[in-house]
């Protein structure tokens, strides 16, 4: 409920930011909103009790401001679409808009769900709305999110991640010096497939043995840094050694277009990997995101502090605690990694 003039100033301004997000640089959405909140101060404004207005404020449109928040904190186009997919099917299926959604809407859906997807998407799922309620509810839309209550059975899923003898096996699997190197530094850094993919050359420190990069993730350009163990150092560097194009990608594409590779896209980068698993004869699927669960993983069977693990994976919800270890630099992780790495 808007109760002062100032609210009301704040929504034409978030509104406005909103329908602009989508089409709009960062920089220059900045300089709006900026010249927005000059030309409306010292303005008291009242809602006109319009269609317009009614229109204006449909789940839809919510559902556009939540995508353009995402957005401006970094989050990746291929995740916002999950969230607005799982949203929009709820919706669909409980017939009803944001305001009149509740918890028992909520658990119908993820009952008929339940029977049509995996216990992890099922669980993905809600949390992909526990999400989308949670930001109406942070913005004052909702008096409450109606999913932070439900209880999902089994909702502690299993987290999928190769195991050691599963590890062995993938590393041993006979392949090109490429594919090689590309699961040597998969399972040394724990990077992101999106982030795999847009590295360069010019990303890597051979001789400190270091990547460095803007996280997927990131806000505010934040850099990453991430390590490459004596088994990914020795064979990204064959593979680096062996490269005569002029691509600046990472990794590259085997096959040559008009004479040059092409950089390796996500979804090629997965096919690599899947095919690298079965080869090994694992089993689960082997997307780079199980690479990424079992980089983590290994670590907290080692003994390596949370707050390391989480600034090596690049996770946006570090507290207080992770904040004061990144100040103290990259040299303190490097030294607290080296301690946990595989070793040839």
């Amino acid at each position: 409920m808007i109760n002062t003039a100032q609210d009301m100033r704040e929504t034409v301004v978030r509104e406005i930011v909103c329908a602009m997000a989508p089409v709009v640089e960062s920089i220059q959405l900045q300089m709006l909103e900026g010249a927005v909140r000059g030309a409306l101060r010292g303005m008291i404004l009242e809602r006109e009790r319009t269609e317009l207005s009614t229109e204006l404020d449909t789940t839809e449109y919510m559902l556009q401001c939540f995508a353009a928040n995402k957005k401006l904190e970094g989050c990746q186009s291929a995740t916002i679409d999950q969230y607005l997919r799982t949203a929009r099917r709820f919706f669909t299926m409980a017939g009803k808009g944001y305001r009149q959604a509740t918890k028992d809407d909520i658990k119908y859906y993820l009952a008929i769900r339940t029977g049509q997807i995996s216990a992890n998407t099922l669980v993905n799922e809600k949390r992909n709305l526990s999400s989308v309620f949670g930001w109406l509810h942070d913005e004052g839309h909702i008096d409450k999110n109606p999913v932070k209550s439900v209880k999902l059975r089994g909702e502690d899923v299993e987290i999928i991640c190769f195991s050691i003898e599963e590890e062995i096996a993938i590393r041993d699997v006979q392949c090109s010096l490429r594919d090689k190197a590309l699961i040597a530094f998969l399972l040394s850094t724990g990077v992101r497939v999106g982030e795999a993919v847009s590295l360069n050359r010019v990303n890597v420190d051979m001789i400190q043995g270091s990547v460095t990069f803007r996280g997927e993730k990131s806000r505010k350009g934040k850099f990453r840094t991430v390590f490459l163990d004596q088994y990914a150092k020795r064979y990204l560097g064959m593979y680096l050694a062996s490269r005569i194009d002029q691509n600046p990608a990472l990794f590259a594409s085997e096959r040559l277009y008009g004479g040059e590779p092409r950089r390796i896209g996500c979804a090629a980068m997965e096919k690599i990997t899947k095919r690298i698993c079965r080869e090994a004869g694992v089993t689960r699927k082997g997307t780079v995101h199980v690479f990424r669960r079992t980089f983590a993983t290994r670590l907290a069977e080692r003994g390596c502090p949370i707050e390391i693990i989480q600034e090596l994976m690049g996770h946006a919800d570090a507290g207080t605690t992770l904040k004061s270890y990144i100040a103290k630099g990259k040299n303190r992780t490097l030294k607290e990694w080296q301690k946990y790495v595989y070793v040839a």
